[in-house]
């Protein structure tokens, strides 16, 4: 018949297949197949039992040296995989790009300062989202509803797995490590947040603003872990931040690092360090 379509013979088969299989997950469940699928996807993790069903991401995992940028015939050597910590290849505005330059150039003692922390860690500061993720090791705890990652310089990220949304904008208080949501898809953690506090580092040197969001899927790969992120903030970029972070596992026991050590620790009122007003304020008359 002329506008028939026709196709393999266990075509009819395979859909009898299927249909039969949506019909008794339909009849046991009273669901569709897809919608079934779906809750047992968001139930991943909201239990102790359904935890043991989780990938195994036990262990410390340490950043693993990134490879450098591949050559490109005819353009001159792109900046060394040590100087991504410093965002050299970051997409900043002219603004902020000047701005990078000008902090690097006074970190080198080219403008007559010194001793400015390359970071917030040598302020004794939270680095934040994202940059708390590069330089150290870190480790997974998994709970109900909630996956915690423990970086080595004792800073702590709570990702909320339970289906809660963002914070309702009436009630955000930002925090240097943000407000961070999850799913799994597959043995994948899927990762958003936003609400980080500007004071946070977006790398070396940079810090995030009101608008940063971060999403991040994290994944095992054999005895690595990869992290691919994706930064927006139109205030900052001219187009999203995309980049991927290795790390390597070990099975030696958990870091206790703390970053403010005596030697690290920023003098007071010194309002060189990294732009920031450390000077007490004035107190007022006493009653």
């Amino acid at each position: 018949m002329k506008g028939a379509k026709c196709g393999p013979a266990w075509a009819g088969t395979v859909a009898s297949i299927l249909a039969s299989t949506a019909g008794a997950l339909l009849a046991v469940t009273g669901q569709p197949a897809h919608a079934t699928q779906a809750s047992q996807a968001a139930s991943r993790g909201q239990d102790w039992d359904s935890i043991k069903h989780l990938p195994d991401w036990s262990g410390v995992w340490a950043p693993s040296r990134p490879f450098p940028p591949p050559a490109v015939a005819g353009q001159a050597p792109r900046p060394g995989a040590g100087n991504f910590v410093f965002g050299a290849d970051v997409p900043l505005n002219p603004k902020y790009a000047a701005m990078r330059d000008e902090r690097m150039a006074a970190v080198r003692g080219e403008r007559g300062r010194d001793k400015i922390p390359l970071s917030n860690s040598g302020m004794c500061l939270p680095n934040g989202t994202p940059a708390n993720m590069g330089p150290v090791a870190h480790e997974y705890l998994f709970s109900p509803g909630r996956v915690t990652i423990l970086l080595e310089d004792s800073e702590i990220r709570r990702i909320w797995t339970d289906g809660r949304p963002h914070v309702p904008d009436d009630q955000v208080n930002p925090s240097f490590s943000g407000d961070s949501i999850g799913h799994w898809e597959g043995d994948t953690l899927v990762v958003d947040t936003i609400n980080i506090f500007p004071e946070a580092e977006l790398f070396i040197g940079r810090r995030v603003t009101e608008h940063t969001h971060v999403s991040e899927r994290i994944t095992r790969v054999g005895n690595r872990m990869r992290i691919e992120t994706v930064v927006e903030d139109s205030e900052l970029f001219t187009k999203p931040w995309v980049y991927t972070r290795w790390y390597n596992h070990e099975n030696g026991p958990p870091i206790d690092y703390e970053r403010c050590t005596e030697a690290d620790r920023a003098k007071k009122g010194d309002k060189t360090l990294l732009d920031i007003d450390f000077t007490s304020p004035q107190e007022g008359p006493h009653k």
